[in-house]
Formats: C-alpha cells, structure tokens, sequence
C-alpha cells in the first residue's frame, strides 16, 4: 500500500488504513489515563506468537481471554474513528487530518491496531510538523518518551508488522 501524501519516517515503519482519532489539548490527567489502557493493549499486541503444539493449551486460552477483552472494550471504545491513511513508526507516525492542527500543540490520538477490533491505543502526543496533503493536512507527531516502559512492546509490534508489509511486497 503506497500512501503518497503522507511525511516520510526517518524509522522503521509501515503505512495502513486504520480508526484513528485525534482529540486536541489533552491534560496530563487524561494523557496518563489514556497510557494505562495503552499498555495493556501493547502487551497483548506485541506477545509472541508460540507455535509449538504444546502451547496449543495457552493458545485456547489466550484466545478466550482475547474474546473477553474485546467484549469489554466494545462498549468502552466503540470505534476510535474512521479508517484513516497513516505511517507508524517507533517514536512518531504521520496521519491524514482534514484541518491544519499548531506545530507543538498536544493531544491523543486513538487508534485501533487492527480491524474489526476494539482493541484500542491511546497515545499522548505532540505535533511535530503539519502541510497540506490533497484534500486535508499531513500530520506528523510524536509522543517523545511518554510511553516509557511501554516503548519496547511498541517497538516490537511495529518491527511486527514493518516485517509484514514487506513480506507482502516480495
């Protein structure tokens, strides 16, 4: 999937169309709010992948657990938005908005990994750089270290699916 109109990454990425929300001037209440979820949401999406057939257990398990999350957070996040154009990178991602929004300004960008999901991210973040892009504006923001110990299960999940998308191009 080739998404022209959206700021290049100088980080491993991947572009995809995915629900995504921005909601502007987010105080440190509900920025911290937004990270607890968050984590939880991360450790499921960058646990590893135990084919062996002893895991089979874990496995009908985990997917139960799965299940029951996902009902939970239905009613809780029904959707974070509209499928939306975007690059995600390790420190930073790069969306299409349809307004220009002030370079510096923070808020939260929601965003659900996978569809149909209600498994959702909530990531504090800062606007780095915002020009047009076709009918709207190319944003690119980054959340610095807000996601502390949650960085490294980010990274893994991007490393994830950046392997993905490249594997589908060959």
């Amino acid at each position: 999937m080739s998404m022209p109109l959206l700021l290049p990454l100088d980080t491993v990425s991947f572009d995809a169309e995915l629900p995504l929300a921005y909601q502007p001037q987010a105080d440190a209440q509900a920025m911290a709010q937004a990270l607890l979820g968050t984590r939880l949401a991360l450790s499921i999406l960058a646990s590893p992948a135990d084919s062996s057939e002893q895991a089979g257990t874990l496995q009908r398990l985990e997917a139960k657990l799965d299940l029951a999350l996902e009902l939970a957070l239905q009613q809780r996040y029904p959707q974070a938005g509209a499928p939306t154009p975007c690059r995600i990178g390790l420190e930073s991602l790069c969306w299409l908005h349809p307004a220009p929004l002030d370079i510096g300004s923070s808020g939260i960008i929601s965003l659900q990994p996978r569809m149909p999901s209600a498994l959702t991210l909530q990531l504090p973040i800062t606007v780095l750089q915002c020009q047009p892009a076709g009918q709207g504006y190319a944003v690119h923001a980054s959340w610095g270290t807000q996601l502390a110990e949650t960085q490294a299960d980010w990274e893994r999940w991007v490393f994830r699916r950046h392997r993905q998308a490249i594997g589908r191009k060959a």
